[in-house]
């Protein structure tokens, strides 16, 4: 029999269509080993893609009343990051906000300029004076095309009134770690008069203001006689957020208010960690056991009055009896405790010559010298919300002899880390014989420099605040490139 042509010479016909079988088999094999994978890869990228973009439209979203309440957002464990808060700002273009709110009627009583750099102007076409673009900065831009003078680009995060606002005393701007302001103003008192109350109605859909407890036992009536009265409800319940320095806040904001445990004094610690540091490489000598620093006190009636009662300066004559005894001999300084004229100083004990300085109102820079002769600084005050000398003294690493009834920086004291505390005269007498014995030795047990530089300072503290503004208010602000921290300026 013939053999066909279409079979090669010695392989049989049953051989090529096992042949043929097995090519197709392994075209199918490698082409299912290629195809399904991809299809696996771009249906999981396809998802990834599509719960990122739900993480992002999470982030900044507003919490209400029911994710926490006005729970302490430092006591919670939220499960977002500053970093993924930052990012999430970063990845979108600012929102072209249109403001409504402007001018507001109670500017045309008062004075208002903006800032031109190193001058004002009662506004920005006025800045230049004639001369040109050199005059025309801080609040301002030169437009080189129309060779005018107007507001600047970088401020368009910020309503245009902002900087009117913040001119009044109870309204605080906030900055960030490269000192550009952003649409937060923090109410750091009570309104001096119905002309701040209708200016905070009037834009508070457009400027997120939050309170601050910076002022006497503000947002609480204060129990200073000299001090103007209200009701504590008023302010408890007026702003959507609040910084303030209270044991238990839930036994006073509603619930729809958040709130923080952060004070005025957690930030800016660097100019006297840096002026500590500095007097400790030149071995500065310690000539005094504490300071205290009296504010600004009524010496004309003999520390008696706002200031004085503030500063619980009633108790510190009490103490001083106790301290510029045979049996302590303490030393120390009254920062405030004289008239600015350097005539007239308050009342002390007789068992205090030659023990205790009293000065006229200091500087900065000239407390901080004071400090730093000083073993540890006494805060005797109640009515205090947020006491500045506190956290300068342990960011020189000064221990603090406090007042365990203080409104505000209580938190900052550890006994035995920090300084001590002490109730009243009572138990008075004990505390100081403690710290006295700690600081006047060689073995210094007290680290309030490490205390503080863990728990506080712009990078820390401002970290927290930034992540409690963008994880409520996130819709509201738009954050300039850059923003690492926020900081409530001011004093």
């Amino acid at each position: 029999m013939r053999k066909s042509a279409a079979t090669p010479a010695g392989i049989s016909s049953r051989t090529t269509a096992q042949f043929h079988r097995w090519t197709v088999l392994a075209f199918f094999t490698i082409s299912f080993c290629l195809v399904v994978p991809s299809i696996i890869i771009l249906l999981k990228l396809t998802s990834t893609s599509t719960n990122e973009n739900d993480f992002i439209r999470s982030i900044g979203k507003p919490r209400n009343a029911s994710d926490g309440g006005n729970a302490d957002i430092g006591q919670q464990n939220d499960n977002k990051s500053t970093t993924q808060i930052i990012s999430n700002n970063s990845h979108h273009k600012p929102i072209k906000r249109s403001y409504k709110q402007t001018s507001f009627p109670g500017f045309s009583n008062t004075i208002t300029e903006v800032r031109c750099g190193g001058h004002s102007a009662p506004t920005c076409a006025e800045c230049p004076n004639g001369n040109g673009a050199a005059w025309c900065n801080g609040e301002c831009e030169w437009d080189y095309k129309t060779h005018t003078c107007g507001r600047s680009s970088k401020l368009a995060h910020i309503h245009p009134d902002y900087f009117k606002i913040i001119q009044r005393y109870a309204f605080q701007p906030v900055v960030t770690n490269n000192g550009e302001y952003v649409n937060v103003i923090m109410v750091r008192s009570p309104f001096r008069d119905a002309d701040d109350e209708h200016l905070y109605n009037y834009y508070k859909e457009e400027v997120l203001f939050l309170g601050i407890s910076s002022f006497e036992s503000f947002p609480l009536s204060s129990p200073n006689p000299y001090s103007a009265k209200f009701e504590s409800s008023y302010y408890l319940n007026m702003f959507p957020g609040f910084l303030h320095m209270m044991h238990q806040p839930a036994e006073h904001f509603p619930s729809n208010v958040t709130t923080i445990l952060m004070s005025q004094s957690d930030f800016n610690l660097e100019e006297p960690y840096l002026f500590g540091r500095q007097q400790q490489l030149q071995n500065t000598e310690i000539l005094y056991d504490f300071v205290y620093s009296g504010g600004d006190q009524d010496v004309e009636t003999d520390c008696v009055g706002w200031a004085s009662y503030n500063k619980n300066f009633s108790f510190v004559r009490e103490a001083l009896e106790v301290m510029c005894s045979d049996e302590f001999n303490v030393t120390g300084v009254l920062v405030a405790n004289k008239n600015k004229a350097n005539t007239k100083a308050c009342t002390i004990p007789s068992s205090c010559d030659g023990k205790i300085v009293q000065t006229t109102f200091l500087d900065q820079r000239q407390f901080f010298t004071y400090l730093s002769q000083a073993r540890w600084a006494f805060l005797p005050q109640i009515c205090d919300a947020s006491p500045r000398v506190s956290t300068q003294a342990l960011s020189m690493n000064k221990p603090l002899l406090m007042n365990r009834n203080i409104m505000g920086g209580w938190k900052y004291m550890l006994p035995g880390v920090t300084g001590e505390e002490f109730n009243d005269i009572h138990d008075f007498r004990a505390q100081l014989r403690k710290i006295l014995d700690n600081t006047r030795g060689k073995d210094n047990p007290y680290t309030p420099l490490k205390f503080v530089r863990e728990n506080y300072g712009n990078a820390i503290a401002g970290m927290r605040l930034l992540e409690f503004v963008m994880s409520h208010w996130g819709d509201r602000i738009d954050l300039p490139n850059g923003t690492k921290f926020l900081v409530p300026t001011g004093a």
